[in-house]
C-alpha cells in the first residue's frame, strides 16, 4: 500500500471491503473498452442511472441491458464505493476495439495450503480494516515508507505487524502457495502476505508471476504489492518489466485496468521515452478512457501516464489529474 498517506492510493487498498460502508443508490456510471460501439445507446438502455437505488439485481439488469443492445455480455460490472456522497460507482466494461484478452497463467492445481492461524489472522485483518475504514479521519490512512502496508488504526496496525511477523518466518510457504496451489482462497492471502516479507528479487518474480493469477483479486494484490514495493523505492522500477501492466490496461476486467495504471503511475515517474512510446502504441485508446472517468479518484493515474506521454511538466500535470479539465491533457497527446 502506501508512504504516509497519498489520497491518489487509499481507494485502492480498501477496495474489497468499501462495499459494506457503500449507500445504495447509484452514482456515476462509467464505462471501458468501447471503442467502435455506440456508446451513447448503450448509456441509453441501461435500466438504471444515476441517482437511482443500487440493490442486488442491478449488476444482473446491467448485464442483460448491455447483451440486448449490443448482442454481447459485458466483459465486467463493477461496483465500487464510494462518491463523495457515499454513492455506489458502477464501472461497466465493454467489448469493443479498445478491450482486448488478458492473458493468464494455467490455474494451479497443487495440494499447497497456508497454515490456519494465518487465514484466521486475514480475518481479523480484514474486519479491523473495516472498522478503520468506518471511522473514518486518519484512521485509514497508511504509511508505505517500509515497503508494506500499516496502517494508522492501532488494531488494523497490530494485526498488520502480525502479518509481517508470520511472513517473514514462512517465506518458502508462501511462495509454494501462490505459484501452485489449487485454493483460490489461500493463494489470495498469499499474494497479499507476499509483500509483508522481507524485499528481494525473488519476491519481485512471485509477485510478477502472480500478476497473471488467473483470480482477479490474486493478481489485484499482486500488483498493488509491487506498487507499494516501488513506491517505496524507486530504484526498484528497474526490476518490474511493463509489459503484463500496459496488457492490463486493455483488460475486459476493471481490476486489472485499475491497478495495472496505478503500478504503471510509479513505473513512468522517470519518464523513460521508451516506456512511454510503448504505452501510447498499445494502449492510448484504453487510457484515454478511464482518464475522461468523471471520479479523478479513479481516473487519477491513467490521466498522469498520458500527461507524461504528452509531455506535461509535473508540476503542471498534478493540477489538471485532480481539477481538469481533462481534456487539456488528451488534447496535448495531439501535439507530440
Amino acid at each position: 500500500m502506501r508512504h504516509l498517506w497519498n489520497p491518489h492510493w487509499l481507494f485502492l487498498a480498501l477496495l474489497t471491503i468499501q462495499p459494506a460502508i457503500a449507500r445504495n443508490h447509484v452514482g456515476d456510471i462509467e464505462f471501458f473498452g468501447y471503442k467502435g460501439l455506440d456508446l451513447g445507446n448503450i448509456r441509453k438502455a441501461l435500466p438504471v442511472h444515476q441517482g437511482d437505488e443500487y440493490s442486488e439485481q442491478t449488476k444482473s439488469q446491467v448485464r442483460q441491458a448491455v447483451m440486448d443492445t449490443i448482442h454481447q455480455s459485458p466483459t465486467d460490472v463493477r461496483s465500487i464505493c464510494c462518491d463523495e456522497n457515499g454513492n455506489v460507482l458502477l464501472f461497466i466494461g465493454l467489448p469493443g476495439e479498445s478491450s482486448k484478452e488478458f492473458t493468464y497463467n494455467p490455474a494451479p492445481t497443487g495440494s499447497e495450503r497456508l497454515q490456519p492461524d494465518i487465514m484466521s489472522l486475514y480475518r481479523r485483518l480484514d474486519q479491523a480494516i473495516e472498522e478503520a475504514v468506518r471511522k473514518g479521519g486518519q484512521a485509514a490512512q497508511e504509511d508505505d515508507s517500509n515497503g508494506y502496508a500499516l496502517i494508522n488504526d492501532p488494531t488494523a496496525r497490530s494485526l498488520q505487524l502480525s502479518v509481517r511477523h508470520w511472513a517473514v518466518g514462512h517465506e518458502e510457504d508462501l511462495f509454494k502457495v501462490l505459484k501452485f496451489s489449487s485454493s483460490v482462497e489461500d493463494r489470495r492471502v498469499a499474494s497479499d502476505a507476499m509483500g509483508y516479507i522481507r524485499q528481494s528479487r525473488q519476491q519481485i518474480l512471485a509477485l510478477l508471476h502472480a500478476a497473471r493469477d488467473p483470480d482477479d483479486e490474486v493478481r489485484n494484490n499482486a500488483t498493488r504489492a509491487l506498487g507499494v514495493l516501488v513506491k517505496s523505492n524507486p530504484r526498484l522500477a528497474s526490476e518490474i518489466p511493463p509489459d503484463t501492466f500496459i496488457d492490463m490496461l486493455n483488460s475486459g476486467t476493471w481490476t486489472d485496468r485499475n491497478k495495472g495504471a496505478s503500478l504503471l503511475m510509479q513505473l513512468t515517474a522517470a519518464r523513460n521515452p521508451a516506456l512511454l512510446e510503448k504505452i501510447r502504441t498499445r494502449a492510448l485508446d484504453s487510457l484515454v478512457e478511464m482518464a475522461r472517468w468523471r471520479d479523478p479518484g479513479h481516473a487519477y493515474f491513467s490521466r498522469i501516464i498520458l500527461g507524461r506521454v504528452a509531455g506535461i511538466p509535473e508540476d503542471r500535470l498534478d493540477k489538471l489529474a485532480w481539477t481538469g479539465p481533462v481534456e487539456k491533457i488528451i488534447r496535448a497527446l495531439g501535439d507530440r
